[in-house]
């Protein structure tokens, strides 16, 4: 069969393909998850790799006064993993953020069985409750820490 006996497939006016192709979304809600997911990897990877330096390279914190690793003391080195796990936390609490919908689903219709799950402003009220929530306990700890630190004995 040559390629003039094949019939033709009917066109819409024009000669446009049918049927016509969806236009191109200038923003993707895969991509931004990708995104934040590959940065979220590389985030706990170098978190990692600066520990294992710090553990294995560096001798013990109390003894590494003048030690230098690529031109970085021991402290600027803690600084790094300290903006690092900072940047790392920001990175997981957004992708629970737009994950939001997802997780008061699996807690409502999963962990408490309801039958469906809460609607979208309550979703917000139980989100922004949590976050209070979670502050205040970390700064509650960090602030009893802070008071109750004891300095070496002289």
């Amino acid at each position: 069969m040559s390629t003039a006996e094949i019939p033709s497939q009917p066109q819409p006016e024009g000669g446009k393909d049918f049927p016509p192709p969806k236009p191109r979304r200038l923003f993707s809600w895969t991509l931004l998850n990708f995104g934040l997911d590959v940065a979220l990897a590389v985030t706990v990877a170098f978190v990692v790799w600066v520990s294992v330096m710090m553990q294995t390279v560096f001798p013990p914190p109390t003894e590494a006064d003048g030690w230098v690793l690529w031109g970085m003391t021991y402290n600027q080195w803690r600084d790094a993993q300290f903006f690092a796990l900072c940047f790392g936390s920001l990175l997981v609490l957004e992708h629970i953020v737009l994950h939001w919908n997802w997780v008061c689903s699996v807690i409502a219709t999963q962990l408490l069985r309801t039958r469906k799950r809460p609607d979208e402003g309550s979703q917000a009220v139980y989100g922004i409750g949590a976050f209070i929530t979670m502050m205040v306990i970390l700064m509650g700890t960090i602030l009893v820490a802070i008071l109750t630190i004891q300095p070496p004995p002289h």
